[in-house]
Formats: C-alpha cells, structure tokens, sequence
C-alpha cells in the first residue's frame, strides 16, 4: 500500500519535470555564419544557395543597422556542425562556424 503512495508522488514530480522540459525551447549550439556584410542582394542570394544545396537547414537573416548576417543550422553539437560546415566551405570560403543559441526542436530534425 504504501509502495502506491511513493509511485504516485513519483508520477507527480515526473509530470512535472516534464512539462517544465516541453516548455524550453532553446540550446546552447552551433550555427554557421554564411554570410556577413551590408548588401541585402548578396544576402539573399547566399540564403538562396545555401538552400539549394541544404533544404534540410533552417536560414537566419538578421540586420543591425549597417549590417546583414546570414546564418543557418540549428546544431547542438559541435560534430554535427563541423560537417555541414566543411561543405558549405566548399560553396562559400568565409563561412564560419560561431556558437549560437539554437531551437531544439529544429536541431532533432537534422540528420
């Protein structure tokens, strides 16, 4: 009877940590900086050809007043990002691999 009692606090606290685990959204990892500049064009076509290449990458296009960045992936570890990052060197030489707050839900549908 009393091994019931323990189980359903247990259950309680499980459901908990859970809910509390459904509730975060965001990681500490990895993204590749593709592009860094003050040409919304060039932005947009590295966006492009990032996205022909790597339909599977999410693309983050940010501007602080004068400046584009174009970073794509959302990667929480380092392994997986540094082999995305090796081929997209090959298209784009000044890519860079930067450590980033990412989303996990997208960073589980990357294979």
């Amino acid at each position: 009877m009393e091994a019931m009692h323990v189980n359903r606090q247990l259950d309680l606290v499980l459901d908990t940590i859970a809910a509390t685990n459904r509730s975060v959204r965001y990681a500490p990892g990895f993204r590749i900086q593709v592009y860094v500049g003050n040409q919304r064009q060039q932005a947009e076509s590295a966006k492009l050809l990032i996205y022909q290449n790597f339909p599977e990458l999410s693309a983050y296009l940010t501007y602080n007043q004068p400046t584009y960045r174009l970073k794509v992936g959302d990667f929480m570890r380092r392994l997986d990002a540094e082999r995305y990052y090796s081929s997209i060197r090959q298209l784009i030489p000044s890519a860079q691999l930067q450590s980033d707050k990412v989303e996990i839900r997208r960073s589980l549908l990357i294979k």
